[in-house]
């Protein structure tokens, strides 16, 4: 039998991924430049809905990754179904499967998530080129996905350090 402290653990759960995702949108949204230069701006929601569908998958079924991606779409002004395309292949590809789920170690997650990020964003590529009918400006995707790969381990070493500390895992 559970600890009543365990029964309401999903649900908190469930509100810290909304939470965290709709964070990871809003950030997306406000972009920060570099001096009189480039947007930098990491893929925050590729790394939230990644990490959550490793540590807990069904909080993020395919209707909440399209979900995510299309609203994505909608605040940054990429071409509708953009994001969302891209996120549902990449996920689908580089998800963690088995029962045992994501990794507790920091490389294997990093490596995945890095393959994850280069095929979302040439799926971006190619799904805007398309869109836009003529090639889509590919500078801020690669600069987009260095930001990232720089950016995801501490993310993930944060969010591996307190599934360590927790038994029952990530959230909850």
């Amino acid at each position: 039998m559970r600890k009543p402290g365990e029964r309401n653990a999903p649900y908190w759960s469930a509100l810290w991924c909304v939470f965290t995702v709709i964070a990871a949108l809003l950030f997306q949204a406000a972009p920060t430049r570099l001096i009189e230069g480039i947007t930098l701006m990491p893929t925050w929601p590729l790394m939230v809905i990644f990490l959550w569908a490793g540590l807990r998958p069904y909080f993020m079924p395919p209707i909440a990754v399209f979900a995510i991606g299309l609203t994505q779409d909608l605040l940054t002004g990429a071409p509708m179904g953009v994001w969302a395309l891209s996120y549902l292949v990449s996920i689908a590809v580089f998800r963690f499967r088995g029962e045992d789920g994501m990794p507790r170690d920091l490389p294997p997650i990093v490596l995945r998530f890095a393959g994850t990020l280069v095929l979302a964003h040439a799926i971006a590529f190619a799904a805007g080129s398309f869109a836009l009918g003529q090639p889509a400006d590919w500078q801020p995707l690669i600069i987009e996905v260095i930001a990232s790969i720089l950016m995801f381990p501490m993310l993930a070493f944060l969010v591996l350090r307190r599934r360590r500390s927790r038994s029952s895992g990530f959230g909850g």
